[in-house]
């Protein structure tokens, strides 16, 4: 079990980071309308469902080759056909970023800041975002840079979020595979300009407060509990913000960033985004300049059919849920258990449903009382008239009735409209 292993943590940040093939793909006729749930966030940020349309774009792509075999490329505009998998990445990389990011200052090595893994099923009904915690301590393999063909020995208990120092989103993507049993032939990553500029691109995001916040380490202030509208940089500090939500901790960023994923989903599938074509190509061109694909997605008909299933999925479907975990001193290890369950039913496209207390630490689903006029009164639920039930036999133990509910999976789906829990609220 993960809980029995040593503590000892290998650390891997003076190596020398590996880097997957880089190529450039120029003269690019036609792009996204939307960018890829996921795609457009990391940092979280700006997970997205993808839309495309048919825009002009004349600067080039930067792609990068994966371990994983790359499924054929998808003809024309029809729909993806089948399922499919994108491996999310939000670097906090300083490098070419600017002071505003501690560039100046910075000299560790890059690191996965936030991963997340979506999953579309086969018939498209539903999709999954799973979020890995960065301080999660996982078992490395071997990671080989295409480039130089260069190995980095598999390692026992390395801090997930060096995965990228190691090997590039290559390796990012075997760390996943081996979490996860599943095959990850797409990927993306952005930068931290990368998600100021696609916050702004797409108008900005209504985040919830359930109070007011003032984070010193990202810069984060929000000065009374409501709805506030998020973008560009303050987008970006919010989606940092370790030490303003929760308890803290990165398992409360976790659970707010999927608020703020959420109704990220919410806005994009609105008409007022769908039908704004300024938007979309703005989109399009942060997409283009501020992010790294794998090769895969690098094939503009694959992503146009990525995005005919992703904006017809309904939101109550769409899932964003933590991998689970748990704690081992001041980190954290998988819930060998449950993680397997979980991956499992997503694996096998079977439903989940998350409980009514599966929001994590850094969310709620209360809403903020109202800071001026009078206090809202609720209105007290009628009581439900039980549903009659068919008595067991005497002397026979009744039957369990079957549930889908995952117990201890923290997570919401994209029809929740959840609030950010201030530090210590």
């Amino acid at each position: 079990m993960a809980a029995e292993r040593a503590t000892t943590v290998v650390d891997t940040s003076s190596m020398t980071p590996r880097h997957g093939r880089l190529r450039r793909h120029s003269g690019v006729a036609h792009v996204f309308r939307w960018i890829a749930l996921g795609m457009a966030v990391v940092l979280t940020a700006v997970v997205g469902v993808v839309g495309i349309s048919v825009l002009r774009v004349t600067t080039g792509i930067t792609t990068v080759d994966l371990a994983a075999d790359v499924p054929p490329a998808q003809a024309g505009f029809a729909p993806y056909e089948g399922g499919f998998t994108i491996l999310m990445v939000g670097s906090d990389q300083r490098e070419g970023q600017g002071e505003e990011f501690g560039e100046s200052a910075y000299d560790g090595g890059k690191l996965n800041d936030v991963t997340m893994l979506l999953h579309v099923n086969e018939d498209h009904s539903r999709a999954r975002v799973v979020s890995f915690p960065r301080d999660l301590l996982v078992d490395f393999p071997a990671c080989e840079d295409p480039e130089t063909g260069e190995t980095v020995p598999a390692a026992r208990n390395v801090q997930f979020n060096q995965a990228l120092g190691r090997g590039g989103l290559a390796c990012v993507a075997t760390v996943v595979e081996s979490l996860t049993g599943m095959d990850v032939p797409y990927a993306a990553m952005i930068t931290f300009q990368g998600v100021i500029n696609m916050s702004t691109a797409v108008g900005g995001v209504p985040v919830c407060f359930a109070g007011p916040i003032d984070d010193p380490w990202t810069g984060l202030q929000i000065e009374e509990a409501g709805v506030h509208e998020l973008e560009g940089e303050r987008a970006l500090q919010f989606l940092r913000s370790r030490h303003g939500v929760g308890d803290g901790s990165d398992l409360a960023r976790i659970s707010s960033q999927q608020v703020f994923l959420s109704s990220l989903v919410r806005t994009l599938q609105s008409d007022a985004v769908l039908t704004d074509f300024t938007r979309l190509y703005a989109i399009s061109q942060v997409a283009i300049e501020n992010m790294t694909l794998s090769s895969g997605l690098g094939d503009i008909g694959t992503m146009v059919s990525m995005a005919r299933v992703l904006a017809d999925i309904p939101l109550e479907t769409m899932q964003f849920v933590l991998y689970p975990n748990v704690y081992q001193g001041a980190r954290v290890v998988p819930d060998e258990e449950r993680a397997e369950e979980l991956m499992r039913r997503i694996r096998l496209d079977l439903p989940i449903e998350l409980g009514e207390d599966s929001l994590g630490v850094g969310s709620t689903d209360e809403t903020p009382a109202p800071t001026t006029g009078p206090t809202a009164t609720a209105t007290p639920e009628p009581t439900a008239t039980p549903e009659p039930t068919e008595s067991a036999a005497p002397g026979t133990t009744p039957t369990p009735t079957p549930t889908d509910e995952l117990d201890g999976v923290i997570g919401q789906d994209a029809s929740q409209e959840s609030c950010v829990v201030p530090f210590g609220g």
